[in-house]
């Protein structure tokens, strides 16, 4: 770490910061304000004020040695000066030379020159060149020509007129004639008030009056032209941010992101001040010290000269945008790159297969400005990973997007209905996840001493009780052996934590979490460094694990296993809490059915998707039909290799006789290609090959001018064919269409009607609409925004772990259902015994509603489905023990559930 400079240093630094800027300016202004006695009352304050400044710009220009400039030294004399005319000079002059004093004192107003000295020099820089000289030359010779040449003629023709506003007099001068042409040049008022003058006066009043107009335009247009090169000189300045955030990259197409960032700063914007609550319990409680978060100041870096039209957004004020090439230092400078807590490198997608390589071009020159700072790298190719993780170092957090998309889409399939949750967990619109890290040993002290028994444990169940009071869901921990540990002007970081999502549940044997002490719904107190919760901000995790430190965070034994009530409303309680825990015995998983996939179009989370298909859903039949066109962005060839299908010995392409791919797990993939334009035809005769699919993918493809037109053209072709009947189709079919704007492929549910395709009821046709664009954005902002969220993401979306998981109550008319209201703590504290976290419930009008807030319970009657944190294979091995739906299933009476995970 540097070592810190002097102190006189640091405050003389501070005379660059903008409060301190416009305190000193306006007490300039008030210095010289015309009122009587007022500078002497003030004059010892600002004797003292200015005199301070003095001494810390004098240390300022002596730390500067050879680099000061000459301005910096005429601005130094200029604030000597301004400080001695507030000495009492008067009393120690003669009155005649105290007559000067005021024009001392006045010298104070061209120090308010240094507070816009960027400005002055540019524009200074600028009026000083040698075509805007010439220019003004040019003006200048013209005008004054005019002048001349008109007054030389009404000289020699001695005509009498009212040239200066006296009337006609007879000892009117030839500059007073020189004065009146100019008038007339200057502007049109000045044209002469009527014709009763004579004619060579009206003739050429009127031509110097239009010729001024022209000269006038011109004029405005130079100034135009100069106030754009102050604008585009200002662009070329630093940003001066410390401790902001930095986006790389293509940020014109990056709108999603940037407001997502700006949102999420938005809704945080009450941790931005310390509040008074936070001090008392520093100070009388000795409870945690109190944090302020920054301002929400952003720095965009990107090629084209213009800044990104939403720029101009009310909200945008804080971000900032240079042009510059991402792999020179002297345009990460501009935005501020060593000074930047968090940056976000964002891949091009016009590079092609060079995208990463440009990526890790622009990582290597960040990291030789910023070696503390987080960086979150855009990845392409998968591969590339850990090749930009050993690039950037510590720190450095690859996001493999189109691994994650592609898992992402998965998600959908396995899990219908998912989409309405996951987009409330990655927007700032409802509650998402986040984390609470405990910093220092006295954190770690205070966190230990809460363990209880031999093995000083806390209990999980209390803890997420206590935490649900604070409007959280306690989705996990973090463990460790160090104390983590933030330095100034850095973030919080989770490397050498481990994340344990869960705790109820056992983490697999021989984990890094069960080597730290993790036991199923026992948590290691000395080992406890952090926490994971879904909330509407960051603020109630935070004020929940501030009172954690205070020994206030876990709920009393007695009331970890029931709804707390008082006395007289105990009997009330304990019958509603016994119809929750039947209620929630009823929740079960509908067995998957997904057999048989038809996917139309690539996109590069393809490959992913078609991995996650294989290893979720074990003998999984995909159909893959695939265009010729975009070639030149990806040639066919190579997104055949990324799928895995080897060239035929001919080098030709599968056509419609296809090439069979075999996948893990028992899977296996069928992939067509077309060179033609109608896809979804070529896709409706394949998939009419086999059996009916029980689910439809469309991907929306990169090339082409409108990618959303195309996916909503293939997808009523494809409603077309059901229709008529070209296509059969099972008894459900689920189709996942992929816009960059959902809003776009809305109309299309209009068209995909379950009862004109032949199904039996609307909900045995789903249609999901997802734009992996937005989500992809998401999660960049939420990665960057919240510590160990990407490898929270990781083991939701990847293999084994924990799942977010769909459980569905039983449909009305089917054996006993409890009608009775359900209160969300009453069903977690009922689904605890079966290994499952609750996270949001879905109603009967669709709505999802994520993390509840307090409030009248719902009518269990208008819950369909339950999403809860869960591990997904013993999910799917208790719902294969289930009756397949229409089969008569009934609950059976006074049967203890089984556990959705073990």
């Amino acid at each position: 770490m540097a070592p810190r400079q002097p102190l006189l240093l640091r405050l003389a630094g501070g005379l660059e910061t903008r409060p301190v800027k416009a305190a000193l300016s306006l007490l300039i202004l008030v210095s010289v304000l015309p009122i009587q006695g007022l500078e002497d009352e003030l004059r010892p304050y600002f004797l003292g004020i200015f005199g301070v400044e003095l001494l810390l710009r004098a240390v300022l220009l002596r730390q500067r040695g050879r680099e000061r400039s000459r301005l910096d030294v005429v601005l130094f004399a200029f604030d000597v000066i301004a400080w001695l005319s507030f000495l009492p000079l008067e009393r120690l002059l003669d009155a005649h030379a105290a007559h000067a004093l005021p024009v001392l004192r006045l010298t104070r107003l061209f120090l308010l020159l240094r507070f816009t000295r960027e400005i002055a020099i540019d524009l200074y820089a600028i009026m000083t060149r040698r075509e805007l000289l010439e220019q003004f030359g040019l003006v200048t010779l013209a005008v004054w020509g005019l002048a001349f040449g008109a007054s030389v003629l009404l000289s020699h023709l001695a005509i009498s007129h009212d040239y200066d506003g006296r009337g006609p007099v007879p000892d009117t001068t030839f500059f007073d004639r020189i004065w009146w042409s100019f008038r007339q040049l200057e502007s049109a008022d000045n044209l002469v008030a009527n014709l009763h003058v004579h004619p060579v006066v009206a003739v050429l009043s009127l031509g110097l009056t239009m010729v001024g107009v022209f000269i006038t335009s011109f004029i405005i247009g130079i100034g135009a032209n100069v106030v754009d090169q102050v604008v585009r000189a200002a662009r070329r300045r630093p940003v001066g941010y410390a401790g902001h955030a930095l986006v790389i990259g293509p940020v014109h197409e990056a709108e999603m992101l940037v407001q997502e960032f700006v949102r999420l700063y938005e809704r945080h914007r009450a941790l931005r001040s310390i509040r008074l609550s936070e001090l008392w319990v520093w100070l009388i409680r000795r409870g945690p010290p109190p944090t302020r978060h920054a301002l929400p100041r952003m720095a965009l870096l990107g090629t084209e000269d213009d800044p990104p039209a939403y720029l101009y957004a009310p909200r945008m004020r804080w971000v900032a945008y240079r042009t510059g090439d991402s792999a020179q230092p002297e345009a990460l400078g501009l935005v501020g790159a060593a000074g930047a807590k968090r940056a976000l490198i964002l891949a091009r997608p016009d590079a092609g297969p060079d995208a990463d390589a440009v990526t890790a071009m622009a990582l290597s020159s960040f990291r030789t400005q910023n070696r503390r700072g987080h960086v979150f790298v855009e990845v392409q190719e998968s591969k590339n990973r850990d090749l930009l993780q050993a690039v950037g170092g510590p720190g450095t957090y690859p996001l493999d997007m189109q691994r994650f998309l592609g898992f992402f889409l998965c998600q959908h399939l396995i899990t219908p209905g998912v989409e309405a949750l996951y987009t409330d967990l990655m927007t700032a619109d409802g509650s998402e996840f986040y984390t609470h890290i405990f910093l220092g040993e006295e954190a770690v002290r205070a966190v230990a001493a809460l363990g209880e028994g031999p093995g000083g444990e806390i209990s999980f169940s209390r803890m997420a009780r206590a935490a649900c009071q604070n409007n959280v869901i306690l989705a996990g921990v973090f463990l460790g052996d160090a104390a983590p540990e933030r330095r100034a002007g850095e973030l919080v970081s989770t490397e050498g934590l481990v994340q344990w999502l869960n705790p109820l549940l056992d983490p697999p044997e021989g984990s890094p979490a069960w080597a730290l002490g993790a036991r199923a719904g026992r948590v290691p107190a000395r080992r406890l460094r952090g926490l994971i919760g879904v909330s509407a901000t960051y603020a109630p995790l935070r004020r929940y694990g501030r009172e954690l430190l205070m020994g206030r965070g876990i709920a009393p034994a007695e009331a970890a296993d029931g709804v707390g009530a008082p006395a007289d409303g105990a009997g009330a309680a304990a019958d509603d809490a016994g119809a929750t825990r039947a209620w929630a015995a009823t929740l079960s998983p509908r067995r998957s059915r997904l057999d048989r996939v038809l996917i139309v179009g690539y996109s590069p989370a393809l490959p992913s998707l078609l991995h996650a298909l294989a290893q979720f859903v074990p003998g999984i039949e995909v159909t893959l039909v695939l265009g010729e066109r975009g070639d030149e962005r990806m040639p066919l060839a190579d997104r055949l290799a990324s799928l895995g299908v080897a060239p035929a010995p001919d080098g030709a392409p599968p056509g419609q006789v296809g090439a069979r791919l075999a996948l893990p797990r028992g899977g296996s993939a069928t992939v067509y290609t077309q060179h033609g334009h109608d896809l979804a035809s070529l896709a409706v005769r394949c998939a009419a090959r086999g059996a009916p699919a029980s689910a439809a993918v469309f991907l929306s493809e990169p090339e082409g001018l409108d990618r959303d037109a195309r996916t909503a053209m293939r997808l009523i072709r494809f409603a077309r064919a059901l229709e008529s009947g070209e296509l059969a189709h099972g008894a459900r079919l689920h189709v996942l269409a992929e816009f960059s704007s959902v809003a776009k492929g809305e109309h299309v549910r209009s068209l995909l009607d379950a009862g004109k395709c032949g199904f039996a009821g609307p909900d045995r046709l789903r249609l999901s609409l997802v734009s992996t664009e937005r989500i992809k954005n998401y999660f960049m902002v939420h990665s960057a925004f919240v510590p160990g969220v990407t490898t929270l993401y990781d083991e939701l979306l990847g293999e084994g772990g924990q799942d977010l998981v769909r459980v569905e109550a039983p449909p009305p008319g089917r054996g006993e259902r409890v009608n009775g209201p359900i209160a969300f703590e009453e069903l977690r504290a009922a689904l605890e015994p079966r290994g499952v976290i609750p996270m949001a419930l879905e109603l009967d009008d669709g709505a999802v509603l994520l993390n509840p807030e307090p409030g009248p319970a719902l009518a269990a009657a208008r819950i369909r489905a339950v999403y809860a944190l869960a591990r997904g294979r013993d999910l799917a091995a208790y719902g294969d023990r289930q009756p397949e739906e229409g089969e008569g299933r009934e609950a059976a009476r006074g049967e203890q559930a089984p556990r959705i995970s073990a």
